[in-house]
């Protein structure tokens, strides 16, 4: 019997089922193997197995050969090929040898045999290796170091067996056994010996020990011939201890090994660690036993006694001497009630230690404290003591305003002490302007203090305990709230000054003046009001004499202010009667001109909107004024159609502006209807045609004009004309059966609209059938339609049917679905219906059916598709008719696919070693399926595979399995071993898992052929559920996917070839689920705890036990369904248990060993209720009684329904504010009244707080949770904000405005809380998340046009104000604002003083705004628009900017702000510190000499914000480069050069100069020669020979480019030479560059363009083009401009 068969009963079995596999060989080596000495020797093999075996090669008995030296072993997982080569084979190479493949399953070894013979003595590894032992020389002995002598001693023991290490160790005097095994562990390539096995020697036997509680107990024993590895294990009472194994984690048992010593050692000994322990080395076991000695049961320390203050906290703490006693804690001889009582005492447990902890001492907590432990006590005595009155904060000095509110507050450490309060020694009590307040904060407040009450003395006294303090009473100085302010009015109306200071004080004296003169109030001409603070002087009529300056005056505050009156522009009635009578009119393309007559005071200003944008003056539009004439006038030249609407002029001057509207129609051809043209009511002779309006309506539509083609001649005809209001039209005379098309159109006095066209349509009855032409039908039926694979296919059918059809498309009686059939698309209309199948496959050929129908009846077509691919042979199979030692037979099956005739088919073979190498060997026609191949060699192995042709082209090939020529034939086998397993036991599945057979088998010539049988019928491959796989030809597979009962039963697989056949019966076994729990679910007992269910048992267990039931509910209005538990065993009762007052539905399902079984019907709705309900929530506000730094006392409302059953208490709960989570603060026993001190929390923590009353039926719903209070010392409230009103509003958002409160209530005000109630609800809502500063806020998120109550309180640090409402409702609206400028300090000075900036930097004016609606914002400087600003209009704010400024930036720049309540303007002077400007040119010449000239010239435009201190006159030769300064102090605009060289030309410059610096120059166009007067010279006449010295330009330097900010001077430069020099041109983006500002200059060669001041629109491409009579040359750069 082989080997591997003898060790299957060491290995586990393979499970089949999932293709696990014995170790097996697909090939070996002989049984003998030759090498020869000297040379490279090979064995190869090919193992197989799942999962795949580990391969080991072994020499004799033991030696195994790994890779490394003159070994390399290999094994390739995925081949299964596996060789050993041995190098430089040596004599002592010969002998056994054995393979051995190891999985978990089983062992299989092959052994063969190596003969070595003999090396030629030629061979040069021989020949060298017996030379080089002849001449080797005898090593002589030398003293060895340390190091050498222990890495001797390490290749030493590395060679020995590692029972006689520590004897080699001490014979060679290394006494560190130890630190030798640790280096010798961590050396690398150290090949283990396994030592014989011997028994193990107790030297030292294991003792029973004994020791006292925690105590530390150590079992030691010693043992020799303890093989290295041996697992050793300790067990107490047959458990695995756990041991510490990293020094790291200390665990309580530790186990040591010192050489032979072995010790357990337990620390810490507990009375569960007596008992029997068990030490395992190998096979042997060991045994003793563990007594603990536990202490008599006595105090090691008693209880001490104690003293402590109210308020305060103390510790008890006692240590007994043993663990894990029950104690009892007393209070004078009563058990202490530890779970009721607030969390105040709390008792703790640790070991042998315990401890009574009590907090918020009170006088109540004295008394005797003991603890009782089994028999014996110990007691201790607490004492409480009161601290003396002290106060923690004392009255301090008060200063408050006249008939302001005085507050005087102060606090002790006992808050019961009585407070006895005096003002100059008299007693004062609660009543009148006093008012006394007592607690934590003990306070007096004295109402409307008058300057009397200065300098009083207030004083309060605790028994002994006093503390004074003074108030000073101040003069309430005037503030004033509202400036008096300018008024400008028209003559004859009335002219209003109004001002508000916060006086209130309706008896103080006040006085208007008019130029220094007080007015009289019992003049008729003024009327004079005051209210509450808010003082009027009104002009009832206006007239040129009340101009002048007015003035308030009042307890010496003064005001000033103008009356100026005017006349604002206006416009004649006349004009604007005849404007609304006839509208202007215009058609596109012509030109439009409006023109307004004005009446006003000069000058006056127009703006101009088109009610989409502003309109300025270019392009199409034109805007002018006459203010001579009084004319404005818009021309618009031409005019388009979007031009239509209403059109805005805005004219203004000083005394005010007015806005005039004018319609503008423009007339055009309208736009053609929108849509579609809708067909319906189609009847024998009519057809209804619906269309849409147009969508655009900048031309108006008069009617619409209905056209028809006509059938026979296809020229359109007009219809009908129908009114503008008409959309649908029905057409009659129309012949049946024809095809007809319509089209309407558009019309206006202009013309028609383009048309819009409907689909045909064909006039029909009503109610026919669906019908489609004969001809169609047949044509369909005998004519595919043909496709290629990939292309689109589409089949259309005209029809015709009233109404019109719908249609249905089936493909081989299957319905065609897109979304499950996502390839195919449905197409129908009136006169046909589509199919279209994009991408089409093989599978989409066959038959298509169309089923067409209507409410009158249906019509079935028919149509064949056939898909034109190549040829598919995924399903034939390759079969070896004959094999002989040079012929191969095969032959195999046609494919199934019949879209196109076999043309033939192509046979290829290639050899098994390499597979990715094939040869074609053959073609046969199509109508043969065998071939023979005789061009095979002997013991060799192939494979074939074949592949079919037709028009489209060849198919994928499919391949046999290998096959050897050889003579002999060998029938097919598989291991007795596999049999036998299959036999043992059948094969079990889970129901719905995939059941999987794999059968190894071996040999097989000629290859063998597999085929499946189930109860006696073969088995049938329909590739998706039941999957024969061929693939493998070592093995053979079948699964069966989502397995069901009737998958159960004897399965057979017959192997077969012509040599011989082999059986493997296999029984399958499907494991079921249980069946569906039968009947309705019974409900017992039912009550607000839960409910007792019941069901009837499973009647189908599915073949395996029922091991429980699982129990599902699902809450009324949920879809989800949760697991509520399960059951034990077979029990079908079931206690639920669920929330009180809910309804459920209840389910359940059996289980066994399979799964889980199907729910059963679901129950109906059950309440969890008892007799009575739970009380109702609490209602109202929970507020804050009182509070320290660690608690808060809360009270709320009690409840009034108490749901049937007597109130048990309340249950509180708290979070901190931001959080979610709430905590639980009490049990209900322990809050019977609704109030509740809640303890323990964090200083200065905010909380919030909520309550639930409990009664027998439980706790009722939580009620709404408080706002969030502080644990803080209380504060007394703050006094309440006053003067609450609405300053600005919009239709979503309200700002209002308060006087803030005078008092703080002894802690800083954190500000302000705001509520609004919407009118009609009861409901007031916090409008801010947290405390407002200051004394405004704004209100968001409002509805438009609501009414709103407001309300608004004082908050600080530990308490709040009364609320103060506003004594009217405010609504939600928008309020329209004439534009105000928000003078900020810095704006102020800006205005008044301008602003100064040095060149270079950056002017930045920030002005900020309020107006409703938002105005139109525009800048100017001096009157002119700034085009280099960059403007930011934000809500609120308009922003300037202007970088890199210069000179020529000075001026007085404007903002004007316009809306339509009115235009505002504010000026700022802005100064720019810069040199100065160039002087105004030409620079003029005169009086030029041959030795001078006089230059000319004009003063800079800008002087730089400085005087001119002089001007500086520079030359420049025309060929040189430099400037050189003639005179730096010239003070005149004019300057005579003189003493310049003869007979040179000279370029001048003058520039400016002040304190800054030399402004740039001014220079002269033209170069200036001075000629030197000669005589004439007589030169005789030369005779030479012509020589060509012309030469073509050429670009010496090219030009550069370049990329510089905006604002910047710019030079760009260039050399070119040539002969006669060449002409010079300029160029920007092939445009030759003519600008005034751009300065250019050519000298001697060099080209010079320079910008002064570069923008945006500077940037291009700029060329220099160079022409002469000889060539031309040119180069080019980019200039960027960045921002």
């Amino acid at each position: 019997m082989p080997e591997h068969h003898a060790k299957l009963k060491e290995f586990k079995q393979p499970d089949l089922s999932v293709g696990q596999s014995f170790p097996f060989y697909h090939e070996t080596t002989g049984d003998n193997k030759k090498g020869e000495e000297g040379k490279r020797m090979e064995i190869h093999c090919r193992v197989g197995g799942t999962p795949f075996p580990k391969v080991a090669w072994k020499k004799g008995q033991w030696l195994q050969l790994d890779d490394g030296g003159r070994f390399q072993v290999t094994c390739n997982a995925e081949t299964g090929k596996c060789m050993l080569a041995v190098k430089n084979c040596r004599m002592t190479d010969m002998g056994k040898y054995r393979v051995v493949a190891t999985n978990e399953f089983g062992e299989s070894a092959f052994h063969f045999h190596v003969d070595m013979e003999k090396g030629k003595e030629g061979n040069p590894a021989v020949v060298g290796f017996k030379a080089k032992l002849k001449s080797r020389k005898v090593k002589e002995k030398k003293e060895l170091t340390p190091e050498e002598k222990e890495k001797e001693i390490l290749e030493l023991l590395k060679k020995s067996n590692p029972k006689h290490y520590e004897r080699i160790c001490l014979d060679n005097g290394f006494f560190d056994f130890r630190m030798i095994l640790k280096k010798l562990k961590g050396m690398q390539n150290v090949e283990h010996v396994e030592p014989e096995a011997e028994t193990v020697r107790v030297m030292k036997k294991l003792k029973h020990v004994s020791c006292n509680d925690e105590g530390t107990a150590v079992f030691e024993t010693h043992l020799e011939n303890v093989a290295p590895g041996t697992n050793v294990q300790w067990f107490h009472n047959g458990e695995l201890l756990e041991m510490a194994d990293q020094p790291d984690q200390p665990k309580r048992h530790e186990f040591r090994k010192v050489g032979n010593v072995h010790q357990l050692i337990i620390r810490n000994c507990a009375l569960g660690d007596a008992g029997n322990y068990t030490m395992e080395v190998g096979k042997e076991r060991f045994d003793a036993a563990l007594t603990i000695k536990e202490k008599p049961l006595k105090f090691e320390m008693e209880l001490k006694d104690k003293s402590a203050k109210v308020h305060g906290r103390v510790m008890f703490m006692c240590v007994i001497t043993q663990r894990g006693k029950k104690v009892h804690w007393l209070k004078d001889g009563k058990e202490i009630d530890l779970r009721h009582n607030n969390g105040r005492i709390e008792a703790v447990t640790e070991g042998k230690q315990h401890r009574l902890n009590v907090t918020e001492l009170n006088m109540a907590d004295a008394g005797k404290y003991s603890i009782k432990v089994g028999n014996i006590e110990t007691s201790a005595q607490l004492t409480v003591t009161a601290p003396p009155i002290k106060f923690r904060h004392r009255l301090v000095n008060t200063e408050v305003a006249e008939r302001g509110l005085a507050v005087f507050d102060c606090s002790v450490n006992n808050k019961e002490a009585p407070a006895k309060w005096t003002i100059n020694g008299k007693v004062v009590k609660t009543g009148g302007r006093y008012k006394i307040t007592k607690g934590d904060i003990h306070s007096l407040e004295i109402k409307d203090v008058a300057l009397k009450d200065n300098n009083a003395k207030v004083a309060v006294s605790f028994g002994d305990a006093k503390s004074n303090a003074v108030l000073h009473v101040n003069a309430k100085p005037i503030k004033i709230v509202t400036k008096l302010t300018n008024v400008k009015c028209k003559i004859g109306d009335p002219a209003e000054f109004s001002t508000a200071i916060d006086l209130h004080d309706d008896k103080v004296q006040f006085t208007w003046l008019k130029d220094d003169k007080p007015i009289d109030p019992k003049d008729k001409k003024y009327e004079m009001k005051r209210n509450r603070g808010r003082y009027m002087l009104r002009v009832k009529r206006a007239s040129v004499d009340d101009e002048g300056h007015y003035a308030f005056q009042v307890r010496g505050c003064h005001q000033e202010a103008t009356l100026s009156c005017s006349s604002p522009p206006s416009v004649k009635n006349s004009w604007l009667d005849m404007l609304r009578k006839t509208p202007m009119r215009a058609k596109v393309g012509e030109k439009l001109e409006i023109e307004i007559p004005l009446d006003g005071r000069a000058p006056m200003n127009i703006t101009w909107n088109n009610g989409r944008t502003s309109l300025s003056n270019h392009g199409r539009f034109k805007i002018e004024i006459d203010n001579d004439r009084r004319v404005a006038k818009l021309t618009i030249d031409p005019v388009r159609t979007e031009d239509t609407g209403i059109y805005e002029a805005t004219v203004s001057n000083d005394c005010g502006e007015v806005q005039i509207e004018i319609p503008v129609q423009i007339i055009d051809k309208p736009a053609p209807p929108s849509g579609q043209v809708a067909l319906s009511d189609v009847t024998a002779n009519s057809v209804k045609l619906n269309w849409n309006p147009p969508i655009e309506h900048q031309s108006k539509v008069e009617g619409y004009v209905i056209e028809m083609k006509d059938p026979i001649t296809g020229k359109w005809t007009k219809v009908a004309d129908v009114d503008r209001n008409t959309h649908d039209y029905t057409v009659g005379g129309l012949k049946e059966g024809d095809e007809y098309q319509f089209r309407v159109m558009s019309k206006n006095e202009l013309g028609l609209s383009d048309p819009l066209n409907s689909e045909c349509v064909v006039p029909l009855s009503p109610n026919q059938a669906p019908r489609v032409e004969p001809e169609v039908i047949e044509h369909l039926a005998h004519n595919p339609i043909y496709v290629k694979a990939g292309a689109t296919a589409s089949i259309k059918i005209p029809c015709q049917g009233n109404p019109p059809p719908s249609v249905m498309w089936l493909h081989e009686d299957e319905e065609i679905i897109p979304s499950k059939h996502h390839r195919a698309k449905k197409y129908s209309s009136m006169n046909e219906v589509e199919l279209v199948i994009k991408k089409c496959k093989a599978s989409d050929s066959g038959t298509y059916e169309a089923k067409i129908f209507n409410n009158s009846g249906g019509i079935e077509v028919m149509a064949n598709v056939v898909v034109l691919d190549v040829p598919d042979m995924s399903k034939s199979r390759v079969k070896f008719d004959k094999v002989t030692d040079k012929c191969v037979g095969i032959s195999w099956t046609k494919p199934e696919d019949g879209s196109s005739p076999l043309k033939g088919y192509v046979i290829e073979r290639c050899v098994a070693d390499n597979y990715e190498l094939w040869e074609k060997v053959g073609e046969v026609p199509g109508d043969a399926t065998k071939f023979d191949c005789d061009k095979c060699k002997e013991d060799t192995r192939y494979y074939f595979r074949v592949s079919a042709l037709n028009d489209q082209g060849q198919g994928a090939p499919v391949t046999s399995s290998p096959v050897t020529c050889a003579t002999a034939q060998v029938a097919p086998t598989v291991d007795d071993a596999v049999i036998a397993a299959f036999a043992k036991a059948p094969i079990k599945v889970k129901f719905g898992q995939t059941c999987r057979i794999n059968i190894p088998m071996k040999g097989g010539q000629p290859p063998p052929t597999v085929t499946w049988e189930k109860d006696g019928k073969p088995i049938e491959d329909d590739g998706h559920r039941v999957v024969v796989d061929h693939s493998d030809h070592d093995a053979a597979h079948i699964s069966v996917h989502k397995a069901v009962t009737d998958d159960a039963g004897k399965y057979v697989c017959r192997i077969k070839n012509s040599s011989g056949e082999v059986k493997i019966p296999v029984q399958v076994e499907v494991i079921a689920p249980p069946a569906k729990v039968e009947g309705d679910i019974k409900f017992n007992n039912v009550s607000s705890k839960g409910v007792d269910l019941e069901w009837t048992p499973v009647k189908d267990d599915g073949g395996l036990p029922v091991t429980n039931y699982i129990i599902e509910r699902k809450e009324e209005g949920r879809k989800v369904w949760s697991q509520v538990g399960k059951t034990p065993g077979t029990t079908c009762k079931f206690h639920a248990t669920g929330i009180p007052g809910k309804k459920y539905q209840y389910r359940v399902k059996a289980v066994n060993g399979a799964a889980e079984g199907d729910t059963s019907k679901e129950s109906d709705l059950i309440t969890l209720k008892d007799d009575f309900d739970t009380p109702d929530k609490v209602q109202g506000e929970i507020n804050k009684v009182d509070s320290t730094d660690d608690s808060i006392t809360i009270n709320w409302e009690p409840v009034t329904n108490d749901g049937g059953s007597p109130i048990i208490g309340y249950v509180v709960e708290r979070r901190k504010k931001g959080q979610s989570g709430w905590v639980k603060c009490n049990e209900p026993e322990d809050c019977t009244k609704p109030e509740l001190r809640v303890n323990r929390l964090q200083k200065g923590g905010d909380y919030e707080f909520r309550v639930m009353a409990v009664n027998a039926a439980g706790e009722s719903d939580p009620s709404v949770p408080s706002r969030a209070y502080q644990a803080t010392m209380s504060m007394a409230p703050p006094g309440e904000p006053t003067d609450l009103k609405l300053l600005d509003s919009t239709n979503t958002t309200m700002t209002l405005g308060w006087r803030e409160a005078d008092l703080c209530g002894g802690s800083d005000i954190l500000g302000y809380e705001i509520e609004l109630k919407m009118e009609g609800d009861e409901k007031w809502v916090p409008y801010s998340s947290g405390p407002i500063r200051g004394n405004r806020f704004t209100l968001k998120g409002l509805q438009k046009g609501k009414s709103y109550q407001a309300r608004i309180r004082t908050l600080n640090k530990g308490a709040h104000s009364r609320w103060y409402y506003m004594n009217k409702n405010l609504l939600a609206a928008e309020t329209l604002i004439l534009p105000e400028f928000k003078m900020t300090p810095e704006l102020e000075v800006a205005m008044r003083k301008g602003i100064e900036v040095k060149a270079g930097t950056t002017i930045r004016l920030h002005v900020p705004y309020h107006a409703r609606p938002r105005p139109t914002i525009k800048w100017t400087r001096d009157g002119e628009v700034i085009d280099e600003a960059l403007v930011n209009d934000m809500e609120g704010i308009s922003q300037l900017q202007i970088r890199g400024t210069r000179s020529w930036h000075t001026g007085k720049y404007t903002i004007a702000l316009t809306n339509s309540s009115g235009t505002k303007t504010l000026d700022i002077n802005c100064v720019v510190i810069d040199v100065p400007t160039a002087p105004i040119g030409p620079l003029a010449t005169s009086n030029i000499t041959d030795s001078g000239v006089t230059l000319t010239w004009k003063a800079p435009k800008h002087d730089g914000g400085n005087r001119i201190k002089a001007y500086t006159i520079q030359k420049r030769e025309a060929r040189g480069r430099g400037w050189a300064t003639i005179s730096g102090k010239v003070r005149d605009c004019k300057y005579a050069v003189t003493d310049l060289p003869k007979g040179r030309s000279f370029h001048f410059q003058v520039s400016a100069e002040n304190e800054i610096g030399l402004g740039e120059g001014l220079q002269t166009k033209d170069v200036i020669f001075f000629k030197q007067k000669v005589e004439k010279v007589q030169i005789e006449e030369l005779t030479h020979e012509e020589k060509d010295l012309r030469k073509p330009p050429q670009v010496s330097v090219p030009l550069k480019s370049r990329k510089v900010p905006d604002g910047v001077k710019v030079t760009l430069s260039c050399s070119i030479s040539g002969k006669p020099y060449p002409n010079i041109r300029w160029m920007k983006n092939g445009m030759e560059i003519c600008d005034k500002n751009i300065f250019k200059e050519n000298v001697i060669g060099l080209c010079r363009l320079v910008i002064k001041k570069s923008r945006v629109s500077d940037s291009g491409v700029y060329k220099v083009v160079a022409t002469n009579e000889v060539g031309e040359a040119e180069t080019e750069a980019t200039l960027t401009i960045t921002l």
